[in-house]
């Protein structure tokens, strides 16, 4: 790989996040560019913290979620800005295929060059909250097509379900009838799950006085790290929703590693009243009004 990035402005002008900046900023801003190292073939690990992102100029990036291949990416793109740009852990592992060409900006040398020219830092600014306004249009859209998808799948799987009553019994009414069942309960409203952001984080204070924090929470279960306890145990606290608090109790479901899985029991209408309010409030924040 070269020492210097030789990318023509027509080229880097169609990534949303640098389109509409005149040749002198763009130059300004490939000058940040340097040969991303990699080991092993590896751009980056999931969990690991971003501080850089990517531009791919020549073959191609793989991107895995667990074992899986999620999205094999071509030039020319920018990988990973997001990450970056808001300090966030990875939440893919990017393989770098053979013969590819990746560079990479750091955060802080562009914050440097933003400090030093507050238009430049003010048009990258504006280009991502339009990139983010487009996501979450997006994002919408795909969920709208889903709802839509699994509303119609529960009033199948019902209908379904309703016809193995009333049928005559066989080898396999029960197993099937037991497995559609448990389909049609897990997929109810109630059981969507909800990450409390940085700016509404969600924490569990236990009777004994530990605390452990909430990384995904729904009306009748949640995942915390950080609680101390076995499958199977009761537990009981005091859930903090970013402000108001509500009792709750329940039992740990399962634990995998750090992470503790907890039906939660019925709650007190007043509560219950609390806490969906709190889902509310997070729920709009991936809301396109």
């Amino acid at each position: 790989m070269s020492a210097k990035l030789e990318v023509s402005h027509d080229e880097i002008s169609l990534i949303p996040l640098l389109c509409g900046f005149s040749g002198d900023e763009l130059d300004r801003i490939i000058a940040l560019c340097e040969p991303a190292k990699t080991e092993d073939g590896m751009l980056f690990e999931a969990g690991s913290t971003a501080e850089a992102f990517y531009l791919l100029t020549r073959g191609s990036v793989s991107l895995f979620q667990d074992k899986h291949e999620s999205h094999k990416l071509h030039p020319i793109v920018i990988i990973g800005e997001l990450g970056a740009l808001t300090g966030r852990k990875r939440t893919t592992r990017a393989v770098v295929g053979q013969n590819a060409e990746v560079w990479q900006i750091r955060v802080a040398a562009l914050n440097d060059l933003f400090e030093s020219d507050k238009e430049l830092g003010l048009h990258f600014q504006n280009n991502l909250l339009e990139m983010l306004a487009d996501k979450l249009h997006r994002d919408q859209v795909r969920l709208q097509d889903m709802r839509s998808n699994i509303i119609h799948t529960q009033k199948a799987m019902k209908r379904m379900r309703d016809f193995l009553l009333e049928s005559k019994d066989t080898v396999v009414s029960n197993p099937i009838h037991e497995v559609i069942d448990g389909l049609i309960k897990r997929n109810r409203r109630v059981n969507y799950r909800v990450d409390p952001p940085a700016a509404l984080a969600s924490t569990l204070r236990m009777d004994d006085g530990t605390e452990a924090l909430v990384q995904q929470i729904a009306r009748t279960v949640m995942t915390v790290t950080g609680l101390k306890g076995g499958e199977g145990d009761r537990i009981s606290g005091v859930l903090y929703l970013g402000g108001p608090e509500i009792p709750i109790s329940g039992r740990i479901l399962r634990i995998d590693g750090a992470v503790a899985e907890i039906g939660l029991d019925l709650l007190f209408d007043e509560y219950a009243d609390m806490l969906e309010g709190y889902l509310t409030r997070v729920q709009m924040l991936d809301f396109l009004v």
